[in-house]
């Protein structure tokens, strides 16, 4: 088997190959700068999903994301069975729907940011 190597393609893999050690010996540079370079706060909140308790309680929640169609025969169903829920809600949703927010709040649910994550208890 014969291998052909042209200028052009051996000027091509130097460049390659140079341009990946550049940037693995600049990973690891910047890696091993303590406090240098902090992209991400690490504290961040997120929701509950689930507590481990002996008492016999139900936590109710809603994610509202798409649309506002049910909100008010939601927040009916709520009153009349004294139930209180917590909300989440993205915030493409609270700014389509200022009126529905408005309308939870006022019914006295909690309302929660609505975050990208998952958890199993």
């Amino acid at each position: 088997m014969f291998i052909v190597c042209n200028k052009d393609k051996i000027i091509s893999y130097f460049i390659s190959f140079s341009t990946v050690a550049i940037l693995l010996c600049m990973a690891f540079f910047i890696k091993n700068q303590a406090g240098l370079l902090e992209v991400a706060n690490t504290e961040k909140k997120l929701p509950i999903y689930c507590v481990k308790t002996t008492d016999k309680k139900v936590a109710l929640t809603m994610n509202c994301a798409w649309n506002a169609d049910d909100i008010d025969k939601i927040l009916e169903v709520l009153d009349k069975t004294n139930t209180k829920i917590t909300f989440f809600m993205v915030g493409d949703w609270v700014d389509k729907y200022p009126e529905a927010v408005k309308k939870i709040n006022e019914a006295g649910h909690e309302i929660r940011k609505s975050f990208k994550h998952t958890s199993t208890c």
